[in-house]
């Protein structure tokens, strides 16, 4: 069968209701080859040979990711922007920094990032292809421009970030030093590292990396609808689905949203490009959590997301105001609500959990 990599897109949406009038795709119902373009999520988080898996490292890194310890006036946390009730994103276009108070779309404060916070979950499986082999991947890169090329930098860039956790007071260069002081004026943190890592002395930046990335790989969605159906559950997916699948294919969508994560994780020259900016491709898993959308949170709704993208004419066939129904019910078929949404009950620092964001 011809392969049906075409066309380009940057980020899409779910919604309801019914679609086709007016649309600039042709209507298909039919069944094509989608292994060449997409294959299901591991069900399983994918570990690197240089941090590989322990249960006291992931739970040291749950703490930590929870702990205001690790920014500069110890009142912000990871989950600060990145919070389970949010698809553990924060709802907001731009995140309340190292002064915020709340949490989600009610946080205040003045320190505001300048780009939108993408949700974590699925992090294990960035830059994953369909080529990619599972037993030899690593995952990368990170943030929007790709500037990290592991999940243990990525986590480190916030707390020394000074807008986002670091704060004013303490120089970058002397933030992960005076983190990691703290941390072993702790005696239960000291054993839970030295636990963690087989070591004496184990609480140093790199270790306090690695464990906020193993806990980070614990959030995954696998064994979506999208996910059944490419595993052969071809009645799974409705008739309007399957329309949308097949306009999201002949849109153009899936030349930089195929594969496992519906992302090639690459900066395209050619992709929009909102406030001069050029990004990566992000992941369309479980949209319908982390609204608002577009790496500058411009699009309120999942449907305005789809819009940006009406008649381009650098898709080979423009997505057209019919289409966005349909292909807006097909990736309705990527969400899932079976993810992981702990947090702990307590933390060994002895601070509030995730810091002022009740």
């Amino acid at each position: 069968m011809k392969k049906l990599i075409i066309g380009s897109l940057s980020f899409l949406l779910v919604a309801c209701g019914g679609g086709g009038e007016g649309g600039n795709i042709t209507v298909d119902t039919g069944f094509r080859d989608y292994n060449e373009l997409f294959v299901p999520l591991p069900e399983n988080a994918l570990y690197p040979a240089d941090n590989p898996y322990n249960a006291v490292k992931e739970r040291l890194g749950e703490f930590l990711f929870w702990d205001p310890i690790l920014s500069g006036n110890k009142t912000t946390s990871c989950a600060s922007c990145h919070h389970p009730d949010f698809g553990w994103a924060d709802g907001r276009r731009f995140s309340i920094g190292h002064d915020g108070v709340g949490a989600g779309p009610n946080r205040l404060g003045s320190q505001v990032t300048d780009i939108h916070s993408p949700t974590i979950m699925n992090v294990a499986f960035t830059g994953l292809t369909i080529n990619s082999q599972l037993s030899s991947f690593v995952s990368g890169g990170y943030f929007w421009d790709l500037r990290a090329d592991t999940l243990r930098e990525q986590a480190l860039g916030p707390i020394q970030n000074s807008i986002e956790m670091l704060g004013d007071e303490i120089p970058v260069a002397d933030a992960l030093p005076i983190m990691v002081e703290r941390l072993k004026a702790i005696p239960e943190y000291v054993e839970l590292f030295e636990q963690a890592f087989s070591s004496e002395n184990a609480i140093t930046p790199e270790n306090i990396g690695k464990a906020l990335a193993t806990f980070q790989r614990k959030i995954i969605s696998p064994n979506t609808r999208l996910d059944q159906f490419i595993n052969g559950n071809t009645n799974v997916l409705t008739q309007q689905e399957i329309v949308g699948l097949n306009k999201f294919i002949d849109g153009g969508c899936a030349r930089c949203h195929s594969g496992p994560m519906l992302s090639d994780n690459q900066i395209h020259n050619d992709e929009a490009i909102i406030n001069d900016e050029v990004v990566r491709t992000p992941t369309l898993r479980n949209l319908s959590h982390t609204a608002p959308y577009m790496h500058d949170g411009s699009r309120a709704t999942l449907i305005d997301a789809i819009a940006t993208y009406e008649g381009r004419d650098d898709l080979e066939t423009p997505i057209g105001e019919g289409d966005f129904a349909d292909i807006a019910a097909f990736l309705n078929t990527l969400n899932t609500n079976s993810f992981y949404r702990g947090k702990p009950e307590r933390l060994p620092s002895g601070l509030t959990v995730g810091g002022s964001i009740n």
